[in-house]
């Protein structure tokens, strides 16, 4: 007879499934109304547990939104490929970056980040990850302040014209040349 164990988590993969779940309640409730136990409830643990793994919700939130900067970043890298136009080069990573934020979860954690700006750390904090971004995507594209500029404002666009719904011509996108 065999004896089997069940597999143990490890503290990062419980904070795997904790910041899993933070994505969803910050992404429902924003991070003044999202709750620390609904998240320890969707990942399966105690809500302590949660303060064990995270100094308070403000960090925990703080990583969430790290964690969607980390994806986007992620995607655009995986999704950079050098083309004949620039337009056609930004094309690629713009339709990387719909796929990505075609997960609802992920786009409006996105933008409650942004509205949390009224708090001096976290606005610090999503500034910072803007701005890396912005650097990054330039560092990537080798293109101009100017260029890269309306290549996000695109962006920002077309995740409103997703959160709210649009139809596609409420979200048109004009092209980048």
């Amino acid at each position: 007879m065999t004896k089997t164990t069940a597999h143990r988590p490890t503290a990062e993969e419980r904070r795997e499934q904790v910041l899993a779940a933070a994505i969803h309640e910050f992404a429902e409730h924003g991070y003044h109304a999202a709750r620390t136990a609904a998240i320890a409830e969707r990942a399966g643990i105690s809500q302590p547990y949660i303060y064990a793994l995270f100094e308070n919700k403000k960090v925990l939130f703080l990583a969430v939104q790290s964690l969607v900067h980390d994806q986007i970043r992620a995607t655009f890298a995986a999704s950079w490929r050098p083309s004949e136009s620039t337009a056609e080069s930004l094309r690629g990573l713009g339709l990387a970056y719909r796929a990505l934020m075609a997960d609802q979860d992920l786009l409006r954690c996105q933008l409650q980040g942004y509205a949390a700006t009224n708090d001096p750390e976290i606005r610090a904090h999503m500034r910072s990850l803007y701005m890396d971004t912005f650097g990054r995507i330039k560092a990537l594209t080798g293109l101009d302040d100017m260029t890269v500029a309306r290549f996000v404002a695109t962006g920002t666009l077309l995740n409103i014209g997703a959160a709210l719904d649009l139809p596609e011509s409420y979200a048109f996108a004009p092209p980048i040349t």
